[in-house]
Formats: C-alpha cells, structure tokens, sequence
C-alpha cells in the first residue's frame, strides 16, 4: 500500500463497483482541505444500498407456492417449490413468488436478483430455468394449475444452473449460507424497475419461475419462503426465495445501533437492531436491519455467544475488506461489538448471514466491549472499557469450523484507561486506540498477532465547570479523503489527528481544543484546520463522527439530550447529524424513541 494508500470496494450482487474520485480530491487535494501539504491517494466509495426482502426489511416476502398438472392441491405451506418435470413430462410444475416493492416507488434501480437455493435438479450439465412477471393477482391457496394466469411478456429473464443432483451434490455452509454452491441469482432487473416507476408502472403481481417440461433435464427444486428444520438445506432463512436490490446508488449507506426494540409485528420478535438508512433519506426509516439469531444464520446452540446477556443494538459496527475472510477481492464483512451481551462478529456483507468470527468477550459487567476491528489475517481487536483493556483475539478462537478452537485468552493484550475504540492502520501496521486521556499506537506483530509498546499522545483536556477535566475519548475513525488524519470523538468534541505531526494544524477553537490547553508539539498533532471545523464541533459528548469519502459530509452523534431530546439510555440519541464540508447542518431521524450510540458511514476501507 504505497504512500499509504488504500484502494478497497465492497461487492455488491457480484459485481465489483469501480473506484471513484470525487472532484477535488486525488493527487495534490484532500477533501478536507487544510493539511500543510495534500496527500496523493486515492479515495474508497461508501457502498450503495441493497436491500434483501425479509421480514425487518422495506421489501416484504409476500406469498410462493408451486401448482402441478397433476393435482390441484394447497402446496403455499410446503418448504419447496418445483419447476420443470421431474419424470419426462407426465409431471409438470411452476412455481409463484411475490414481494412487496411499494416502498422503493420513484427509486433509482441499479440492479435486482431473484435469489433463489437449489437443492435438487434434473441435470448436472445445467439447464435453462426462466422468471416472468405474472399478469394478475393470484393466491396461493387456491391457485392451481388450471387457473394460474398468463405472464407479462417481453419481461422474460433466464438462467442456466443445475445443482443437487448426485453428480453435483449442493454443499451448504450452516456458518455463511451465501456462499453455499446451491446459491443461484436471476436478474430481474427489468421488471422490478418496471415496478417501482412512478407512472406508468408496472403492477406487481410478482414471479412465475418455470423450466423445461418435456424431459427431466430441466426440472429444478428449491428452498420456500417456509423454512423448514425437517427439509435439507431449506432449514435455514437465508436460502428462501429473496430479492435482492441494489438503488439510489448515489445515496451511500448510513447505519446506527440502535438498542430500541422496534415494533415490527412479526418474526423477528421486538428486539434491538443495526438498521440501515439510505443517507439522504434517514427519515424514511431503515431499509434493512440486521439481528444476531437464528434467521440471520448465527447460531448459538451452545449458548456461547450470549451465555448471560442477550443482544443489545450493537456498540459498534463497521465496514471491513474481508481480506482472508474473503471469497474474492473487493468481499466485505462487517465488524460488530455488543456491550451488553459481550458479542463481537465478523459478519459477511452484504448478505448479513452467517459469520466468518464470533465470540463472548464479556458482557457489561465483564468487559464492556466499545469498539472492534479486523486485523490482516484474521485476528480481531476489542476495546474493552470496563477493564480498560485493548485485547487482540486470535482467529481460530472465533472460527466457527475449527474443530479445536483457539486459547481463550487473548494473544496480546495492553492497559488503556477507560479503552474505548480500535483502529488498524495499514500504513504503518499499527493498531490505534483511544481512551479517557490519550490517542495510543501500538506497532502490531503480523506474525504473532502482539501488540508492540505504546506510543502515546495525551488528549487535549477539556474545560469542566471552570477547571481543566479529562477529554474522555469516544470514537475513532480515519478521516476518509486524507490518510494522515483520524477523525477523534470525545466529552469534549470532535477533532482531527494528525498522525506524521502537521505543523500549524491547530488553527484554534471556540469549544475544543482551547488554546491554553495546548502545549509542547500538541499544535502539530491535534488539528482544527477542517472545513467547517465551527459548525461540526458544536457539541458535548460525541460518540461517534466520521465523514463519507465521496461527498466529504460529515455524521455524528451524540448524548444526554444534546440535540433537545431526551433518550434512555441516556448516552444514546434519537438523531443522527448531517454537516456538509460547506457547514450545511441537517438533524434528522426516523422514529423518536430510537436509541443510537454510533452510527457510521459503510465504507469498506481502512483510511
């Protein structure tokens, strides 16, 4: 990674988006301007959303069912739907699939796939299977093949596939289902954009999937939208029928904790969630959330994963290149931390299922786990705040297919005061972490998964009631657009790091840094020189900041009713805030009793 630069993207549908600089940035810009000299790099996108339907989720799995020339039956209950023939002919199946994309109305489709399991085919070889829309409104209680309606022509979409078959046995992969060979996509794109126009459009009476029937070659089985504990492969959720949507490309993804049940009047129950906004949007409420249970593949049989506390909301969370996590480049997977319960997971992105890392570090009265991160092969960093310890954990300890998994105890671990973040930098192969009194950086050892001693860098304190108080650091995150910045979140406010040591950075505060509370090269490394650096830190009790690599917007939250409303917690808000690099400022949120700690922007990339 020369000079420090990172080029990383996430993979979205399987396909790898292209990198892209936004105008003043490159060689000799930053997206914060202000730096003593401009850094050459090149910047990573923020990921655009892709919604999977699901029960928590703005589109919704409706209804499916099979009909057969054979029987008029009720078949909406069973755990698999057939196409194709099975026996030359004389059986004949098609199946129904519907989903409600009311809520992407007036979205800007980028793609759509019909994901679909198969777990039984005709043919090893492969064959042709197709997806069109239907014409009218069905049931699938009553349909039957002699009532079924026509398709939609000119919509037609087609793929050729075969697994299941004793030739070509489906593989399922309990830990990361989306990698499971029986996973197969058909791109749909055509008509869900038909669907979702504004006029005009098309109406949604969802999919017809149907096969060859004359021979068997074609037939094809798959997985329903009822799973099924006593049906190979159809026991788990990820492997129903589920359309995938990649829109509003140029809306990046924002995400927050949030440690509310949220009432949804289904399965899931009310539980606590990561939800996931589209970021010029929050107000419309999340379009995906995201849960540790059984529907989201992360099994926990042993009760290994929550022995004590149950699931929180989520302490911290972030986009990672999956590096040896990974299938292919450009793979991502999200880190998250629980507080409450003590769970941290390396979680596959964008499918949310299954997990390639999982482990109890501890719950509230343990450990308190504020922050994760990934580390180059495998191994994961933890700041646990109740011990005032950073932890390194090694990969096998959270591997869910080792037969023998690792010691316990961490491989390394190093005492910080009230230990609240973690940061890996590539540059320089060093683990950052902040506390209640300093920025630390801890050279990390590749091979041995140690940590080195820490160079140290004491927090500028802050003014408390008429006396000098400790800062108390929240977050840490790299200020995207610059790899010589991080972004540092405190009590006291947000400021940048500079991490060679800037001459000048420090062009004084209104709130924090002040400048008698400055001293030594402190001027050089805590820097007040970001656009909009007046109308950003404006607030006490930050937990977390970060900014979107291609806009340069900044987000944050904070606490305690900073914004003018109360939330319970008291260290959580229900708004999440908007400051372009303009000092455009917009507060905003979705529901009133949200309880958010951090919220991010998703991007996969390190700094």
């Amino acid at each position: 990674m020369s000079g420090g630069a990172v080029v990383l993207a996430a993979t979205l549908l399987g396909v790898l988006p292209a990198v892209a600089t936004p105008p003043g940035t490159g060689a000799g810009a930053t997206l914060d301007e202000g730096s003593a000299t401009p850094a050459d790099h090149t910047v990573t996108p923020a990921v655009s959303p892709l919604v999977q339907s699901g029960p928590r989720n703005i589109i919704k799995r409706v209804q499916d069912t099979y009909v057969s020339n054979t029987d008029a039956r009720d078949h909406s209950t069973g755990s698999v739907l057939h196409i194709g023939s099975p026996d030359n002919g004389t059986t004949r199946y098609r199946s129904l699939v519907q989903f409600d994309v009311a809520r992407l109305k007036g979205a800007t489709i980028k793609s759509a796939a019909l994901r679909l399991h198969n777990s039984s085919t005709g043919s090893c070889a492969g064959w042709w299977m197709y997806a069109e829309p239907v014409a009218a409104a069905w049931n699938e209680k009553t349909v039957t093949w002699a009532n079924r309606t026509a398709v939609v022509p000119g919509y037609q979409a087609s793929a050729n596939f075969g697994v299941g078959n004793t030739g070509c046995p489906d593989e399922t992969r309990p830990f990361d289902p989306a990698s499971s060979n029986g996973i197969k996509r058909i791109d749909v794109t055509a008509t869900v954009r038909a669907w979702t126009k504004t006029t005009d459009a098309l109406p949604n009476h969802g999919f017809q999937l149907s096969a060859g029937e004359l021979d068997s070659k074609a037939y094809k089985r798959f997985c329903s939208m009822n799973p099924s504990a006593s049906v190979y492969a159809c026991d788990t959720a990820y492997n129903t029928p589920t359309l995938e949507v990649e829109f509003d490309a140029t809306s990046p993804v924002v995400s927050a904790g949030n440690s509310k049940p949220v009432a949804n009047g289904g399965y899931p129950a009310d539980v606590p969630a990561i939800e996931f906004f589209r970021s010029g949007k929050v107000g419309d409420g999340p379009y995906q959330r995201w849960v540790p249970d059984a529907y989201h593949s992360v099994a926990d049989p042993a009760g290994k994963l929550f022995p004590t506390r149950g699931w929180g909301g989520g302490t911290d969370h972030r986009l990672r290149p999956a590096g040896d996590y990974g299938q292919a480049a450009g793979d991502a997977v999200m880190v998250v931390a629980d507080g409450n319960s003590g769970f941290v997971g390396v979680i596959p992105y964008p499918s949310l299922s299954g997990y390639k890392w999982a482990y109890n570090v501890g719950d509230a009265d343990v450990s308190n786990v504020h922050g994760a991160e990934l580390l180059p092969g495998g191994n994961v960093a933890v700041a646990l705040s109740r011990t005032g310890t950073v932890a390194v954990y090694a990969r096998s300890t959270g591997d869910p297919t080792s037969p023998a998994p690792g010691p316990a105890k961490p491989l390394s671990s190093k005492p910080l005061e009230a230990a609240h973040e973690v940061l890996y930098d590539p540059s320089s192969k060093s683990l950052w972490a902040v506390g209640g009194h300093a920025l630390v950086r801890y050279p990390y050892d590749l091979a041995t998964g140690t940590l080195g001693d820490a160079e140290s860098f004491a927090l500028p304190r802050q003014i408390s009631q008429g006396k000098p108080a400790p800062a108390w650091g929240h977050d840490l995150e790299p200020v995207y657009g610059d790899p010589d910045r991080l972004w540092v979140a405190a009590n006291a406010g947000i400021v940048q790091f500079s991490k060679s040591g800037r001459p000048g950075c420090y062009k004084g505060s209104e709130r924090w840094p002040l400048a008698d509370q400055m001293s030594g090269d402190m001027t050089s490394r805590w820097c007040t020189d970001y656009q909009a650096e007046k109308e950003l830190n404006v607030q006490p009790l930050v937990k977390s900041v970060g900014n979107d690599p291609v806009s340069g917007q900044r987000l944050t939250t904070c606490a305690d009713g900073c914004e003018g409303s109360n939330t319970t917690p008291s260290y959580t808000t229900s708004w999440l805030r908007f400051v372009t690099t303009g000092g455009d400022t917009k507060v905003t949120r979705w529901w009133d009793q949200s309880q958010h700690y951090r919220a991010r922007w998703m991007v996969p990339g390190y700094q």
